[in-house]
């Protein structure tokens, strides 16, 4: 029902189309059904040849529309679906995503829009066996109403209980779905951890006999369950239709006689209704997966929906003046390495200038990373004001404030498409980057694309690079770029492509242990114990 409720806000006007067609198309084939009846029963059958081909064609026009119309609604619905979250999940908080968890995620921007997609798919033709379904009844009414009686109310004895008797196997859905969930994150570590599984050849048995296959069999368990539950109920109401047509021709005669045409007209239409009626109760489970899903959906739209407030119109961040970055009594908390401490960063105090090269250094745990968050806008501090340009970041322009950096993370994922400076313009600035870090023989680039991204983690890191170089933003942050490159692209990177981006007016934030370097930076700042320290040297002040 809520489904049904969502497909009608999006488009009323096509789902009143989808509906009148399928009305007109049911009465129709209930027409055809009443046409061959009287062929059969009665002399002259010719003469209603023109009608039979007439009405064959008006079904297949009238079934068409709707359909067609019904497609083009929940089809539409689905690309407002995953666009709709695709836009709120980048508007989210990432403190409210890592909540959410990756494995959930994806199951839901995945399977559960897959599942819905098979709901909508049905759609189209229950509704239209459905008014078939409503046609054959007024058929019947205008034969007997007698007959159409004892009839409704064996049919609404039977639907009254297939709706109590499809409770159970509903409810075991929901537990289908969630064990659903927990298997796409078993198989989520199966893909990305497969180098440490199969070095492993134990650790790999184990992970397949004690975490994937119990829950694997139990995921079958339940499906099993429910959809035998299911079968079990459609094959009674089959067996109950058959009963009802037995009671009707065998024994309802003995009391309420009838002519033999009109019985025998009244058992072709029933016989006839047995593929309509048994399409619609089969739909049940796709539909009841459906609703499932959809509910699942709607319930990441509603978390996501709750994040962020609307951007502000203009930029209050240009100013004009030269790039002034603030940090002023910042606090956050972050959770510790037991998971179950909470350790503080700040109070913090810092200022970074356009133009400068700031080094943060610091123990593992110590929260540079976190700190790099808060200074990206990607965390926004608990307490105390982060500043650009003299304005406070809020919820309202942190979207501005965004605007102003590029970042590549330890743990960055690559995107095979070129998203910054598009054109030819941009396929020449990359492959100077690409040939610098030496991978233009690896890769170029061709409409806006990588050839490649299929290469070491070194290489796949310096990839990323280029395609920050080529947003050209006004602050760059590279949290332990360094890290995993030979001793050459090192001394690149801190001798060569750092000091250019400083000529160029940039600001850059560099996390890193390589203190053979520090001497590049013109500020090195030390992160111990949630608190910053300045480096000894002849290094500027933090603040």
């Amino acid at each position: 029902m809520k489904l049904i409720q969502f497909l009608y806000r999006r488009s009323w006007l096509l789902l009143l189309l989808a509906a009148m067609a399928g009305l007109l198309g049911g009465l129709f084939g209930a027409a055809l059904i009443g046409l061959i009846t009287r062929g059969v029963l009665h002399t002259g059958a010719g003469a209603l040849a023109g009608w039979f081909f007439g009405l064959c064609l008006a079904h297949l026009l009238a079934r068409s529309i709707a359909q067609i119309a019904l497609f083009q609604v929940t089809q539409g619905a689905v690309l407002d679906i995953r666009i709709g979250l695709s836009r709120k999940l980048l508007a989210a908080p990432p403190q409210r995503l890592r909540q959410l968890g990756k494995p959930e995620l994806l199951t839901i921007l995945t399977k559960d829009v897959d599942t819905l997609i098979g709901a909508l798919q049905v759609i189209p033709n229950v509704m239209t066996q459905t008014v078939i379904i409503v046609g054959c009844l007024a058929y019947m009414a205008w034969l007997s109403w007698q007959l159409s009686l004892v009839f409704l109310l064996a049919l609404a004895l039977c639907l009254t209980g297939y709706h109590l008797l499809q409770r159970y196997p509903l409810r075991q859905m929901v537990g289908l779905r969630e064990k659903m969930g927990q298997l796409y994150g078993h198989f989520r570590d199966l893909v990305e951890g497969s180098r440490e599984l199969q070095l492993n050849a134990r650790r790999g048995r184990l992970f397949v006999d004690k975490v994937l296959a119990p829950d694997a069999e139990e995921y079958k368990r339940l499906y099993v369950k429910s959809f035998t539950g299911f079968a079990l109920i459609a094959n009674l109401g089959d067996v109950l239709f058959y009963l009802v047509i037995g009671l009707i021709f065998f024994v309802i005669p003995v009391w309420l006689p009838h002519a033999d045409v009109i019985l025998a007209a009244f058992i072709m239409v029933l016989l006839f209704l047995i593929g309509p009626i048994s399409i619609a109760i089969n739909s049940v489970p796709v539909l009841g997966q459906g609703g499932v899903a959809f509910a699942r959906i709607a319930q990441l739209d509603a978390d996501l929906a709750a994040a962020p407030r609307p951007a502000a119109a203009g930029n209050p961040f240009a100013t004009g003046a030269p790039l002034r970055l603030e940090l002023s009594d910042v606090c956050h908390h972050y959770p510790g390495q037991a998971g179950d401490r909470q350790f503080m960063l700040g109070p913090m105090n810092l200022r970074i200038d356009a133009g400068e090269i700031l080094f943060i250094v610091g123990g593992n745990g110590s929260g540079k990373t976190t700190l790099a968050m808060l200074l990206l806008g990607l965390y926004l501090p608990e307490q105390g004001s982060l500043r650009l340009n003299g304005v406070a970041v809020d919820a309202a322009t942190v979207g501005h404030y965004r605007s102003y950096f590029s970042a590549v993370f330890s743990d960055f994922h690559l995107f095979q498409h070129v998203l910054g400076e598009p054109g030819a313009a941009g396929a020449t600035r990359a492959a100077a980057y690409l040939d610098k870090l030496g991978i233009g023989h690896k890769v170029t680039v061709s409409d806006d694309k990588f050839s490649t991204i299929d290469l070491s983690s070194g290489q796949r890191k310096r990839l990323a690079l280029v395609l920050a170089y080529l947003e050209d933003s006004d602050v760059y942050v590279f949290d332990e770029w360094a890290a995993d490159q030979d001793p050459m692209f090192k001394r690149v990177f801190y001798s060569e492509l750092l000091p250019e981006l400083k000529m160029r007016g940039k600001t850059v934030i560099v996390i890193s242990h390589d203190d053979a370097y520090f001497c590049c930076a013109d500020r090195v700042v030390r992160l111990e114990d949630g608190n910053l320290h300045v480096q000894a040297g002849p290094l500027r002040s933090v603040t």
